[in-house]
């Protein structure tokens, strides 16, 4: 097993991403709800470096309220076509506005125009999907050959590894557990027992 959990994280990605797995790099968030109880719920991981896991979400989703009270989450990568689970505990901290206009000006500006015809009332209880539908249109035909601005509720989390565990699970023998645990860019590395 290398000793990088982040090389080894995005190999996997790329192993599971070749065998014709679409949304390898989705992973379940969990975090601890205002209530004390865990949430958890599918994101899509835009970008993970040695510093960070990074997703973008809108800023009045019930994730980002979780967050601000306590950054302590979890992620969960699930690689079916290899059977194989990584684990990533950390802290979650929100980008900065600069941060946020950066990245969203490297969106696609479909997925740009996707974003602002849902962001202002994710979450809430709507009448008409065609609602949405109908300002998605607009705004396409709005910003046909125009700059979209970066959407005031356009969000950026980036999570900073503290521990990862990797489990792949075997029929033939017993599945291999690793732990890596991270504390000032020193990494240790363990074998654990399934």
């Amino acid at each position: 097993m290398q000793l990088n959990p982040i090389e080894l994280l995005n190999t996997w990605i790329e192993e599971e991403q070749s065998m014709g797995a679409q949304y390898a790099q989705h992973a379940v968030l969990s975090s601890h709800g205002l209530d004390g109880a865990s949430h958890g719920r599918i994101v899509a991981i835009r970008e993970i470096t040695n510093d960070w896991v990074l997703f973008f979400t809108q800023k009045r989703t019930r994730k980002v309220l979780e967050i601000k009270n306590n950054n302590q989450v979890a992620l969960t990568f699930w690689f079916e076509r290899h059977a194989r689970e990584v684990m990533v505990e950390g802290e979650a901290n929100l980008l900065s506005e600069e941060q946020n206009a950066y990245y969203w000006d490297a969106y696609p500006k479909l997925a740009q125009i996707r974003f602002c015809s849902y962001a202002p009332t994710s979450g809430e209880m709507i009448d008409d999907k065609q609602l949405l539908e109908d300002k998605r249109q607009d705004l396409e035909q709005f910003y046909k050959d125009n700059v979209l601005p970066c959407s005031p509720d356009y969000c950026g989390i980036a999570i900073k590894p503290k521990r990862f565990v990797f489990y792949s699970y075997r029929l033939d023998e017993l599945s291999d557990v690793w732990e890596y645990l991270i504390d000032n860019n020193i990494i240790i590395q363990r074998r654990l027992s399934p």
